[in-house]
């Protein structure tokens, strides 16, 4: 089963209402990435607030942003793709739970209303790892467990933070800390498990 760290720079911080204008992929088995710059759904544009937080402008995403339907289309490819070689695939993301993958189950919502049905075996079997709940489960004494702070608890310096291929390639050191804890716990990480684990006790 293939793991993949994922992150979505969005256009606020809603994920019902607001877009994706940033994906980020990663896949820790053979580290072949993915990583685009998306035009927002709405075609509202991004806040100045948004550009502050990310550094993503509405020139770049003008020149550079491809557009939804192809984004979208081209991020299952990669997935897939995966999906089909590894016999399986895990995403991870921090704060997933209540963030990311929300955005992704829209994300599969709107291509199969493009009439894009060849996806559904492989999105129906995805397995979903939050690893904010696993930091919080590694490290209960700790007040915050955001990525800012999990990167200064392992010495991880995230130069691009807040851009969707910076948190991946942030997020993907922080896993092996985390992997290799759960490891030295004789627990097991098998994607399946790990989520009981994780989303039941």
């Amino acid at each position: 089963m293939a793991t993949v760290i994922y992150d979505f720079e969005t256009s606020g911080l809603s994920p019902y209402n607001d877009d994706v204008i940033e994906i980020g992929a990663k896949c820790i088995d053979n580290d072949i990435i993915f990583q685009t710059l998306v035009i927002p759904l709405s075609k509202k544009g991004i806040s100045s607030k948004i550009t502050e937080i990310t550094g993503i402008t509405n020139e770049m995403i003008k020149e550079e942003g491809l557009k939804t339907e192809e984004a979208f289309t081209l991020f299952f490819d990669y997935l897939q793709k995966l999906y089909d070689h590894f016999n399986g695939l895990t995403l991870v993301a921090h704060n997933g739970l209540h963030f990311d993958d929300i955005f992704l189950r829209r994300m599969h919502h709107y291509i199969e209303g493009c009439g894009k049905m060849e996806y559904n075996k492989m999105f129906n079997n995805i397995v979903y790892i939050d690893s904010l709940i696993l930091c919080r489960y590694i490290h209960p004494n700790r007040r915050y467990h955001n990525m800012r702070e999990m990167c200064m608890v392992y010495n991880i310096t995230n130069k691009d933070a807040h851009r969707a291929m910076g948190d991946v390639n942030a997020l993907s050191e922080i896993w092996v800390y985390l992997i290799n804890y759960m490891r030295q716990k004789h627990l097991d990480i098998s994607g399946g498990h790990l989520k009981y684990i994780l989303y039941y006790k």
